[in-house]
């Protein structure tokens, strides 16, 4: 009876946690997005060249997202979007 009691005791520990850590999550995420929008692109690691299986790089790379060596990581834009129309809201509004 002992070990029952235990265990939910801690499965109900472990589920506030989890409800508390899932947002806190969420918002690191959107705040690492707006400070690094871009990260360096897996086909060419970042070179900007596609590579043959040699040292001798051909070309630029295939990858369509890759500008430059590097791509915007998914969800930046629409981290960035929701940042500037809540600027714009916050301009804009008459107290």
């Amino acid at each position: 009876m002992t070990i029952v009691l235990a265990a939910v005791l801690t499965w109900g520990l472990a589920t506030r946690n989890l409800i508390l850590a899932i947002p806190l999550d969420l918002l690191i995420w959107a705040a690492w997005l707006y400070v690094n929008p871009y990260t360096s692109c897996r086909a060419c690691k970042g070179t900007g060249k596609h590579k043959f299986r040699t040292k001798k790089t051909f070309g630029n790379c295939w990858n369509p997202r890759c500008q430059r060596g590097t791509v915007q990581r998914l969800g930046s834009k629409t981290v960035h979007r929701a940042v500037r129309s809540l600027v714009a809201y916050r301009k804009n509004r008459k107290d």
